[in-house]
């Protein structure tokens, strides 16, 4: 804080270009004006009525005579005039010390961090006369605050990015499948990224397209949703694929129209397996928002480490997906195994008792399957089995679930379904299997049927146990009755 004491200096208020600023047996006005800093005087009008040398050669004026008094309102910054002249105006008002930080232009066009302090002063008849203050330029301790800052801000703003990624690594972590990651991935991604937009590409399954899965910001800004691996250099190189300046840059194809703005795409690889790739925009470098978005280094740093955690969780998700499937699937015909119609059929009955909703059992057996074998070969019975799965999966709604019991015999789960619709579906099947034609190396195994069993919640049972027992009974019947057929439970 400056003192509020007032500077006693001599009558000004007759000063004229050209006259001492004080009596005659001092020197302070060659002292002033050889000082090697930047000094003023003003009268109590506010006018400048004196600048010293140091100051003239700053802003490039002639060092003969006395300088303009518009001078310095002539180099201000035009967006620090407003707040400058309201402190200068406070000051002739109050007569009180001030400082005030500015820009000004210099001899070269450059515009310099200014540090402005004045002193009210007194005349010999003890009124205010105007001020005597002191330039000095400051902009390399600003430039330091502005770097010091900015790395403060850089810190903070690379904190909240980390904990955000370390946030989405650990959901990442419990998701069950693939499909369920879309949603957590936007989320975060919104979050990251802010203001930004960008996209999620993951390959299908079969390598030869890639889709957006998950897709934030301005939407327009990209091409379409699935595009192909050749669309985006990134998947082609194997490496990050940086553009700063669209109009004057590679650009991937899948970035739709005249891009207004950079960006990059960063490959998703983890275990030596690319999935993807992360496409983000870079953003305005000059938004005021988000000063820590400073250099585009900083910027592709943090994409290319997004786009590594994502690899890393997804291609782990995929590992575990894969072991999954494999200990809840039969790895002939692809349907569930025995241990998974176990879990899902207690699950879903109690469900269905919760919410007093059907429940359908299937219970298939192929006939005459073991002559198959001895006739044709293991192989060709292997073939009937995965031939009668694919007819089983044909018939299936959403939700409902289709299983390999053991050996020959499937079961379907008919969610929601009655007995009468368990029927009907059971039929389908009955029906598709006896008419399919089952060609196994040329030869036509003609004859293949199956014989059928239904049981339903809540007549036939309301366990598990209870309802395969009595589709297996139904299916012995249906047997027993010359197979190629669909027997109904009898259980009340």
């Amino acid at each position: 804080m400056k003192n509020n004491h007032h500077l006693k200096a001599p009558d000004l208020e007759k000063l004229n270009p050209g006259t001492p600023l004080l009596d005659e047996d001092t020197d302070f006005q060659i002292v002033a004006e050889d000082a090697p800093v930047m000094l003023w005087l003003t009268n109590a009008e506010g006018k400048v009525v004196f600048t010293n040398l140091k100051w003239k050669k700053f802003v490039g004026a002639t060092t003969d005579g006395n300088l303009s008094g518009n001078a310095w309102l002539m180099a201000l910054h035009p967006d620090e005039r407003e707040n400058c002249l309201a402190i200068f105006n406070d000051a002739f008002v109050s007569h009180q010390p001030f400082e005030m930080e500015y820009r000004l232009r210099r001899f070269d066009g450059q515009y310099r961090y200014i540090l402005d302090t004045g002193e009210p002063y007194i005349n010999k008849e003890g009124k205010f006369s105007g001020y005597i203050g002191s330039s000095a330029d400051i902009t390399e301790r600003k430039n330091y605050e502005n770097k010091l800052r900015h790395s403060q801000m850089e810190l903070t703003q690379h904190n909240r990015e980390m904990a955000l990624i370390n946030e989405l690594n650990s959901y990442l972590q419990v998701c069950r499948s693939l499909q369920e990651t879309h949603a957590i991935v936007y989320y975060y991604a919104k979050q990251i990224f802010t203001d930004q937009s960008g996209a999620l590409y993951l390959f299908d399954e079969n390598h030869g397209m890639v889709e957006a899965v998950a897709m934030w910001g301005d939407k327009s800004f990209f091409s379409a949703p699935v595009i192909s691996p050749d669309d985006c250099w990134a998947l082609r190189q194997g490496r990050l694929h940086v553009v700063e300046e669209p109009g004057n840059a590679i650009r991937c194809s899948h970035i739709a129209g005249q891009a207004a703005q950079g960006y990059v795409c960063a490959p998703a690889i983890a275990q030596g397996e690319m999935i993807g790739f992360l496409c983000v925009t870079l953003g305005d470098g000059g938004d005021e928002k988000h000063p820590a978005w400073a250099s585009v280094e900083s910027r592709t740093r943090l994409i290319s480490l997004a786009a590594d955690n994502l690899a890393m969780a997804l291609v782990s998700l995929k590992l575990r997906e894969a072991l999954r499937n494999r200990s809840l699937h039969d790895p002939m015909t692809q349907l569930f195994n025995r241990r998974y119609l176990d879990d899902t059929l207690a699950h879903e009955l109690a469900n269905c008792q919760r919410l007093n909703r059907p429940l359908g059992v299937i219970m298939i057996d192929i006939d005459h399957f073991k002559s198959y074998n001895d006739t044709h070969g293991h192989d060709a019975g292997d073939y009937v089995l995965i031939e009668i799965a694919e007819l089983m999966r044909s018939k299936l709604r959403e939700g409902d679930v289709a299983c390999r019991y053991g050996g020959e015999e499937l079961v379907m789960i008919i969610l929601g379904a009655g007995k009468q619709i368990a029927l009907d579906r059971a039929e389908a099947v009955r029906v598709a299997i006896e008419q399919h034609g089952f060609i196994f190396k040329g030869k036509n195994l003609a004859g293949v049927t199956a014989s059928l069993g239904v049981a339903a919640y809540p007549e036939d049972g309301n366990t598990a146990a209870g309802l395969l027992k009595a589709a297996d009974t139904a299916l012995y019947q249906a047997k027993e009755s010359g197979r190629n057929q669909v027997v109904a439970s009898s259980k009340c």
